[in-house]
C-alpha cells in the first residue's frame, strides 16, 4: 500500500500530513488548492 507524505510551509509553520487513505488525501489536497487560490 502506498504512503503519502505533504509538507506544507509557510514561514516559521511547517505542516505535514501522512496518510495511505487516497479519498483522504485527495480531498485535503483540493481543500487547501482552494484555499490558496482564494489568498491571490
Amino acid at each position: 500500500m502506498h504512503e503519502y507524505v505533504f509538507k506544507i510551509k509557510k514561514g516559521d509553520v511547517e505542516i505535514e500530513l501522512k496518510s495511505d487513505d487516497l479519498e483522504f488525501v485527495e480531498e485535503q489536497l483540493g481543500k487547501w488548492r482552494e484555499e490558496l487560490l482564494q489568498q491571490k
